[in-house]
């Protein structure tokens, strides 16, 4: 096994870090969140990255940044955009007898909170600790419009979520897509594997704003291939979104077993895997599990030319997590359909150009962005068994799907 990376090689992976943040930029075009003050014949707008900023003003009793002059002790009426869903927050009643009427039309939730005694920012605190125990579902039932009803979400629903990263994983995992490389290479015994990626999304949601997301992804991974060509692999991916100035961050943790069904032609690969993700930002966050069956089936067109055929079904189920205090559960559990060809030809003795189409769809919960395609290319370069590298690729490809649009582009290396 070759890992120990020299001065030379950190520097070329360090740049190329750097080449992806200067290809994908994180820039903000829209806030994920915006809130409508109006108190009186007066009203203002502002726009926030992070709903936590929003319930802050309110908590605090610094509703005047966002309405000059605002009294907190007269009625008033705010409209929440969050992430996509309206929601209405009007405060009735005067000085320490105010109330807190919270509504979301579209869930049909409509309740009260404070009364008599209360100022508005205690009827509002006790809203937020409501929320925060997910009483009456009311967060779920929150979050699951938001993952059914908008793309924005961390957790599902969207190409840049947890659960689309943790499917295209499964079935492009690079850790386990390295047989061939090692077949070439004439190596065997284990690989570690360095395969960062990054892309930049645009989605749009029912208000018809289109967005952009900014993802940079890490996966390391580590596989040991077996002289009968079985092999086992480990990978942890890591991952970043930048959801127009809404940041979240991911972790995986996947273990796979590959086998050859016949010879390096047909290879089926079992794995399970769980992720994690949180965003303080959009108080959105999840635990999803996921197991999953992929197959790769190779026919050789020629001395220089084959096709793959790649199939995968997965299973994918959510748990609780705790989110800076919210009790976050989404109730999730879904099937995904992976489905694709891969014509490989081979451009000399130690390249290759791969051109690959892939299909995703999901069954079960819903999803705002339930289907999507994927078109791309990716270029390998072999070694023999005495280089540093067993072999790297360059993978470019484009995705689509009702209001969705992605850009993507990635290295991996294989030592």
């Amino acid at each position: 096994m070759k890992f120990i990376l020299n001065g030379g090689k950190n520097m070329f992976l360090v740049k190329f870090l750097f080449f992806m943040l200067f290809l994908f930029p994180t820039a903000a075009k829209a806030d994920l969140f915006s809130l409508t003050l109006s108190q009186g014949s007066h009203s203002a707008t502002k726009g926030f990255t992070s709903v936590l900023d929003v319930f802050d003003s309110y908590n605090d009793g610094k509703l005047d940044t966002i309405l000059s002059g605002y009294d907190t002790s007269a009625a008033a009426t705010g409209i929440l955009d969050f992430r996509g869903i309206r929601m209405i927050l009007d405060y009735t009643g005067a000085g320490s007898n105010s109330t807190l009427r919270f509504r979301i039309d579209s869930l049909g939730i409509d309740k009260d909170f404070g009364g008599t005694g209360f100022t508005q920012e205690q009827a509002f605190s006790a809203f937020k600790e409501y929320l925060k125990t997910n009483k009456d579902n009311l967060l779920t039932r929150i979050l699951k419009e938001s993952v059914s009803n908008t793309p924005y979400d961390s957790v599902a629903g969207n190409p840049s979520s947890l659960m689309s990263q943790m499917a295209d994983m499964a079935f492009s995992n690079p850790t386990m897509t390295v047989t061939e490389r090692a077949v070439v290479s004439g190596q065997s015994g284990g690989f570690v594997l360095l395969s960062p990626s990054g892309g930049r999304h645009k989605v749009k949601g029912t208000d018809g704003v289109e967005r952009d997301a900014t993802t940079l992804n890490l996966p390391l991974g580590y596989m040991f291939k077996f002289d009968n060509n079985w092999a086992l692999g480990i990978d942890m991916p890591l991952s970043y979104v930048d959801m127009d100035g809404s940041k979240t961050y991911a972790a995986q943790l996947g273990l796979s077993l590959q086998i050859p069904l016949y010879q390096d032609k047909w290879l089926l690969t079992v794995s399970g895997r769980a992720g994690a993700t949180a965003s303080e930002d959009s108080l959105s966050g999840g635990v999803l599990y996921m197991a999953s069956a992929a197959s790769r089936f190779t026919q050789g067109l020629g001395e220089n030319t084959a096709v793959t055929l790649v199939n995968m079904f997965g299973i994918i189920k959510d748990y609780t997590l705790d989110v800076k205090g919210y009790e976050v559960e989404y109730g999730l559990k879904n099937n995904v359909f992976k489905n694709g060809l891969e014509l490989r030809q081979k451009l000399s003795e130690k390249t290759a150009l791969t051109v690959f189409g892939y299909d995703t769809r999901y069954t079960g919960s819903d999803l705002y962005i339930d289907s999507y395609d994927e078109v791309g290319f990716r270029f390998t370069k072999y070694f023999s068994k005495d280089s540093f590298f067993a072999g790297v690729d360059l993978t470019a490809s484009y995705t689509f799907g009702d209001n969705y649009k992605a850009y993507n582009v990635g290295l991996s290396f294989l030592f």
